[in-house]
């Protein structure tokens, strides 16, 4: 991998990974044996991937303006692709999550909004999870639970949100505690939130409710050094995935809860 951005896991414990620089999508097992590789001619800058749970590969390019739902072979140029209504360029972003129903939901940097679509990519709703956030919000996670669950940089917190656009909680760190402002890199489990400090180092843990569990050093495996914040996953076994973007390379943890 060249320069991979964004991690996802199907319900049997494969893991994707969109790499941004070979333009290519990646495909392992559960412990990182490579089955898949592909890539599409259409797609020029391959930035937020998510899985649903028929195993459907759902990736957003801020570039083209588009999100491409892939079939789970990865089938050259058998796709469909949901062509948005702004395009946030380059220096956008733009996040996809699946829900059960096969609805699509959207957040798009060059609106602020999320759109819900459709399986058939018609516009069914369109609201803004933070006001006053102007248009910093992202990403957009599908949680476990059925709840979206959607990062605003402006309050540094992780919002649930019902899928029809109800504020039900929101995670954020305590005042005194260890870190000081979260990154935009989480994951939901059925039991716990888990989100990397804006220091790219330490993660942090909540159940599911928002109780304070772990505050995890993970330097000594990603390096003392500030990086950017890794992408997470969580798989279906419970472990945590951790995009180690700089080695190029994913770290897999265990977890307890």
């Amino acid at each position: 991998m060249s320069e991979p951005v964004s991690i996802a896991t199907d319900p049997l414990g494969n893991v994707y990974i969109a790499d941004a620089g070979s333009q290519f999508i990646h495909k392992f097992d559960w412990q990182g044996t490579p089955l898949l590789s592909f890539t599409e001619d259409a797609l020029k800058h391959p930035q937020w991937i998510a899985v649903d749970s028929d195993g459907d590969i759902y990736v957003s390019d801020p570039v083209r303006a588009s999100v491409f739902v892939i079939y789970p072979g990865g089938e050259k140029d058998v796709h469909r692709e949901l062509h948005l209504r702004t395009r946030p360029g380059k220096e956008g972003f733009v996040s996809v999550a699946a829900g059960s129903d096969d609805s699509i939901y959207v957040l798009n940097s060059g609106s602020g909004k999320l759109d819900t679509y459709s399986p058939r990519f018609r516009l069914m709703q369109s609201w803004e999870p933070a006001s006053g956030s102007g248009n910093h919000s992202g990403p957009v996670v599908m949680g476990p639970d059925g709840n979206l669950y959607i990062f605003d940089e402006h309050g540094s917190r992780i919002m649930r949100f019902t899928d029809g656009g109800q504020l039900v909680s929101e995670i954020k760190l305590a005042a005194g505690g260890t870190g000081g402002r979260l990154s935009s890199q989480f994951a939901v489990s059925k039991t716990s939130i888990f989100a990397m400090d804006a220091d790219g180092r330490v993660v942090h843990v909540w159940t599911i409710d928002g109780k304070p569990m772990l505050d995890q050093d993970l330097a000594p495996q990603l390096g003392q050094a500030f990086r950017p914040a890794p992408a997470l996953a969580i798989s279906p076994r419970g472990e945590l995935l951790v995009l180690d973007q700089p080695e190029a390379r994913v770290l897999r943890y265990r977890t307890n809860f």
